[in-house]
């Protein structure tokens, strides 16, 4: 790790996801002492930072992180490589956790490079926080995946990376609070837009930080405080007119639209320029292998999961459950697959300028409505309100034209609000690397998978750290592995 490390200070890597135009001339020697001055400088780092998170089949422009969300029930794998996986069964070597974790730190490790070389910089101060703002926005979106699947970590800086091998593993609350001191200084620095879809805005900051703290008020840190502010922090996102729901759902999964929606707040859109080296790949991985779609079937979804999804547009668009030569899944002796990733546009290959997204409009809804909730004690008319936008939209209806049978009932206590949302959040955001997480948090792992994977305990919470990586008394390996 500590090789992997010095080397990704000492040598940028190519362009970030597709949207993102970065000017790339690096010399052929980066140095770090005398490298980073000028803004094309900065900006071929900052392409450093974006590229592990979506290429070479290794992260988000692939099935990696998903499968590593299996235990949830919308996310399942039959494949060999991915079976532990899926029946809560993980183990240090698993392909998948050892990619995901490298391509983190290696997005970490660039981002500490831009943050520690600001000094350095002969640029305006304007663009110069932007740059501060999109590397430190990147910094705590990969600390965020990593201190939720593994727990605590290394909390590597600029100032300490290169000495990885001495660095103990730091709790989850000092994770948690670089996180989000990280954030707060990039919702500061950011402005509201770019002109190149894909960079982190303002926006993307307040959004990220406010599912931070929601997922603080769970477990491990159970700190209830947090829901105010999580409250509070998507209420601005929500008062900022930037965003808003597509009114129809299965229009947000179109390729065509993924520039224009204004549900979309932070997401990666592959590309097929460069030789698709930051192509989609998810469209071919979650296909069907048979009639006719041509597909991986690497990872699908389960057919408990479909059965219980409410009939709707949504689940409509949300699943594949005909395929190409009209067969159903049953039928053709499958699962039901998902179809939000299917449309990739134009493809060359296997790559595709599909995308993938993290933060959306309907994301912060829910997260309003859930911290509001909890905050006051009570639903109020404001959270009944945030959830209800997003179920008449499931249903195909807009906010004038709704049955009344369709909104949540004004009459419910706080616990069973409280459900009530989080159920929404299952069939609102499937696929979309959500449903675990909200079943750690929310302490459900064992409580929805004990009849299907007898075996699954508490310490699934978590998943393995690489047995690779491990170094006794720095980086420890998790309880139950």
């Amino acid at each position: 790790m500590k090789k992997l490390l010095v080397l990704i200070v000492v040598c940028m890597m190519g362009s970030a996801c597709a949207d993102i135009e970065l000017d790339e001339n690096p010399p052929s020697l980066l140095n770090p002492e005398t490298f980073f001055t000028t803004e094309s400088e900065f900006e071929s780092a900052l392409a450093g930072a974006f590229r592990p998170l979506y290429s070479g089949y290794s992260s988000f422009d692939y099935g990696y992180p998903l499968i590593m969300t299996s235990g949830a029930e919308d996310v399942r794998s039959d494949a060999g490589i991915f079976l532990d996986l899926d029946r809560l069964a993980p183990n240090g070597s698993d392909q998948s956790i050892l990619n995901v974790w490298r391509q983190l730190y290696q997005s970490i490790a660039n981002a500490n490079t831009i943050i520690g070389n600001l000094g350095n910089a002969d640029i305006p101060e304007e663009r110069l926080n932007e740059l501060e703002g999109q590397a430190k926005f990147i910094r705590a979106f990969n600390y965020f995946f990593l201190v939720r699947w593994f727990g605590e970590v290394q909390l590597t800086t600029f100032e300490n990376q290169s000495d990885v091998e001495n660095l103990k593993q730091a709790t989850v609350t000092e994770i948690y609070e670089s996180i989000i001191a990280n954030l707060k200084d990039a919702e500061s620095k950011l402005p509201d837009s770019f002109e190149e879809k894909g960079r982190p805005t303002k926006g993307a900051a307040k959004a990220l930080l406010a599912k931070v703290y929601l997922t603080m008020a769970g477990w491990p840190l159970e700190d209830t405080s947090k829901y105010a502010l999580a409250r509070d922090k998507a209420k601005e996102v929500i008062d900022s007119g930037i965003y808003s729901l597509e009114p129809n759902f299965a229009n947000l999964w179109k390729e065509e639209n993924k520039l224009t929606n204004r549900e979309f707040i932070f997401a990666f859109y592959g590309s097929i320029a460069s030789d698709g080296i930051s192509g989609s790949h998810l469209h071919v991985a979650s296909r069907h292998w048979g009639n006719g779609e041509g597909g991986w079937g690497d990872f699908y979804s389960e057919d408990r999961f479909f059965n219980a999804f409410p009939n709707s547009p949504r689940k409509d668009a949300t699943f594949t459950s005909v395929f190409a030569d009209g067969t159903s899944w049953e039928d053709a002796g499958v699962q039901p697959h998902m179809a939000k990733y299917r449309d990739a546009g134009d493809t060359v290959g296997n790559d595709g300028e599909g995308f993938v997204v993290l933060l959306r409009y309907a994301d912060v809804l829910l997260i309003y409505a859930e911290a509001e909730n909890n905050a006051e004690g009570a639903p109020t008319t404001a959270a009944l309100e945030a959830v209800n936008q997003v179920r008449r939209r499931a249903e195909g209806f807009d906010d004038i034209n709704t049955p009344s049978s369709v909104d949540i009932p004004t009459s419910m206590s706080q616990a069973e609000f409280d459900k009530a949302v989080i159920e929404e959040r299952h069939w609102e955001l499937a696929f979309e690397l959500n449903r675990w997480f909200d079943l750690v948090r929310k302490k459900m792992v064992v409580e929805v998978n004990k009849d299907v994977h007898p075996n699954v305990t508490e310490n699934n919470r978590l998943l393995p750290k690489p047995s690779a990586q491990l170094i006794p008394g720095i980086l420890d390996q998790n309880i139950g592995y």
